[in-house]
């Protein structure tokens, strides 16, 4: 079970691949519960793309309610996401995407590539493929550490 705990934190922002997997090594899971992580990880940042704005919403009545600061940080999240990838994406589109989504560093996951094709306005298509390849190359150099451990 602290198996599927572990994968499960792939959905998480912030934790995704590069949490679940160090975890699944710490906890001498079967590498197959990698694949699994990818997977979940990567359907969360489709969908993220797909009901970003219903998010947001979300998020912004949560703020005004609960958390005066927390639109600011917000706002914050969004423009270091939108200066952060716009010139990659600019550059390199798709392909720029995914190299966004692969550097396995916090903010450069696929919540925070499926944020930065929505301000970019990329299509659904294009952060498919993005955030399922670039997520493939973070998953892949995160499991170097269950290599090691």
């Amino acid at each position: 079970m602290k198996c599927l705990y572990c994968c499960l934190l792939s959905a998480l922002p912030a934790v995704e691949v590069r949490g679940s997997i160090p975890c699944l090594a710490a906890f001498k899971c079967s590498p197959s519960y990698i694949i699994l992580s990818y997977l979940i990880a990567t359907v969360v940042g489709i969908l993220v793309y797909v009901f970003i704005e219903e998010i947001l919403k979300v998020a912004e009545k949560f703020f005004e309610k609960f958390w005066k600061g927390g639109a600011k940080v917000l706002e914050k999240i969004m423009e270091r996401t939108r200066k952060g990838a716009s010139e990659k994406v600019r550059k390199y589109g798709t392909l720029g995407l995914a190299l966004f989504v692969a550097i396995p560093l916090p903010g450069t996951g696929v919540w925070s590539g499926a944020l930065a094709a929505y301000l970019l306005g990329l299509d659904l298509k294009d952060t498919v493929i993005a955030l399922s390849v670039g997520n493939a190359v973070a998953t892949a150099i995160m499991s170097l550490s269950y290599l090691i451990h």
